[in-house]
């Protein structure tokens, strides 16, 4: 499959994908879609303003599987991989957020001089254009726009 064919099929999957959960609690962080017709992987990274379980994310991964094989989306046999980014992946989005108000983040982001720089502490608040980040005494508002990445700090 060509780059074109891959890029458009990516192109479906995704706008199926975010029609489907659109207005609920379930939203789409990131997906691929790798290997050749007949071995395609489609992974699948959603999250939850809600607490996600294993049984919501084996239906998910069901829906989503139907749909894709009712609307004839994969070409030939593929693996169809649903789970949430886990704490070793960054977040991506601002939505993200919200559900690690009072955990530690770790987050690199861009300062007004373009250069960048890191800091650590408690997110103290998730406001729509920025986040709040507090260590110690000193606090940080960080613009959605000048993150680079930002990981939960896992307290072990």
């Amino acid at each position: 499959m060509g780059l074109m064919n891959t890029v458009a099929l990516e192109e479906r999957v995704c706008t199926l994908v975010e029609n489907m959960l659109k207005g609920g609690p379930v939203f789409l962080v990131e997906f691929s879609v790798r290997g050749t017709q007949g071995s395609h992987v489609i992974d699948i990274f959603v999250e939850s303003d809600n607490a996600l379980g294993v049984n919501q994310l084996a239906e998910l991964n069901r829906e989503i599987g139907f749909i894709l094989d009712t609307e004839d989306i994969m070409p030939g046999r593929y693996t169809l991989n649903v789970s949430t980014p886990g704490v070793k992946r960054p977040l991506r989005l601002p939505r993200q957020y919200r559900k690690h108000v009072g955990r530690k983040l770790r987050v690199h982001y861009r300062k007004e001089n373009d250069a960048f720089t890191e800091t650590c502490g408690e997110l103290v608040a998730v406001e729509e254009s920025y986040i709040q980040i507090q260590n110690g005494t000193r606090s940080a508002e960080i613009p959605h726009g000048d993150i680079q990445w930002a990981k939960v700090v896992l307290p072990w």
